[in-house]
């Protein structure tokens, strides 16, 4: 029985606290808050949490499910919050379809995490937000931690089973690495330095975690936004060192692999990645992805009432001398507007055995 797997940076995927006149967990009713504009939070009261800005939640969860036609099995998410805002996504705009959820609290100043919606049963995890950079930036003002983490949205390793007696099994390497969005040249440098020191650690983890023989024989992938293109320097112990098959390179058009828009500079960039094991490679020969660009937004509405602009660029690396000039007026959901949309990413979608 085949499965599907999806990869989707969900773009701030936060729930907001609805603050009240009490403390939760107030019995008496009386507010011991000293300070009328400061609250406290809940240990874990879901009912007193929303969805932050539920019209973008409403369109990712329509491009993860092929607009409510299509429910992967397997959902590998980026920029998550928290476990509550993984749980609510499912049960408000996935149709609680997915029994098996895990996110842990990463580092990220942010709070976006990594996180995994299955409706496999998960049989292992294994996290690395632990892990210390072996080689972390010079030191700065403000003075850097005395132990740097190398992750700091953590390298989350999930087991799936395949079937039901638990005896095929899928284990999915689950990123987010860092950015490349810098303020200046050095800053840009040090975040290329940290992106690559990720790729090689990733590679390492893989190798240990299927040494000799095992990394020819398991179904295992490397899947998320890895921030970088596939040609990138920062990238390449990952993706052309390590053993890995990009399943996007089944795209015989390089600029039909585009799953990334920025807005600020319209161009588009493959960020997000399925990089196979060469036994699930094997296994899903002749399986092309699919590419989810419905919910991408768009800059404003042109006089002809079509959405500008109306081509875009696609980079195949950084400072790309001839980027590929691309149509940008493809078929977008109803409600999408340059306010509403489902991410600035495409969610990417394979068919597994």
């Amino acid at each position: 029985m085949a499965h599907t797997i999806c990869t989707f940076n969900v773009n701030n995927l936060y729930v907001r606290y609805k603050f009240g006149q009490t403390f939760p967990g107030d019995m008496s009713g009386k507010s011991l808050v000293e300070d009328p504009q400061f609250g406290y939070l809940p240990i874990y009261k879901p009912e007193l949490f929303d969805l932050f800005n539920p019209t973008q939640r409403e369109l990712a969860g329509r491009a993860a499910t092929n607009d409510k036609q299509d429910f992967p099995d397997v959902i590998c998410l980026q920029e998550v919050e928290s476990l509550l805002a993984l749980r609510r996504f499912n049960e408000e705009h996935l149709g609680e379809k997915y029994n098996y959820a895990i996110l842990i609290d990463s580092r990220d100043f942010r709070q976006i995490d990594v996180g995994i919606l299955s409706r496999l049963k998960i049989v292992n995890i294994r996290t690395h937000i632990d892990d210390i950079d072996p080689s972390p930036a010079s030191p700065g003002p403000p003075k850097p931690p005395e132990k740097p983490r190398l992750f700091s949205r953590d390298c989350l390793e999930v087991e799936i089973a395949l079937n039901g007696s638990g005896s095929k099994r899928l284990t999915l390497f689950i990123n987010h690495l860092k950015s490349k969005l810098a303020s200046t040249p050095a800053e840009r440098q040090r975040a290329d330095e940290l992106r690559k020191r990720q790729a090689q650690a990733v590679k390492k983890t893989i190798e240990s975690r299927f040494p000799g023989e095992q990394f020819n024989q398991e179904f295992f992938a490397v899947i998320g936004d890895l921030n970088d293109e596939p040609l990138s320097a920062p990238l390449k112990p990952l993706v052309s060192d390590a053993g890995l098959i990009d399943a996007l390179a089944r795209f015989p058009k390089v600029e039909d692999r585009w799953t990334h828009w920025f807005k600020s500079e319209n161009t588009v960039s493959q960020l997000d990645h399925i990089l196979l094991s060469p036994a699930l490679n094997a296994a899903t020969t002749g399986k092309q992805p699919r590419i989810e660009r419905r919910g991408i937004g768009f800059s404003r509405i042109l006089a002809d009432g079509g959405p500008g602009p109306r081509l875009t660029h696609f980079h195949r690396m950084d400072d790309d001398p001839n980027p590929i000039n691309l149509d940008f007026r493809f078929p977008r959901f109803t409600n999408i507007t340059p306010e509403d949309f489902a991410s600035d990413h495409c969610p990417v979608f394979l068919e597994v055995p």
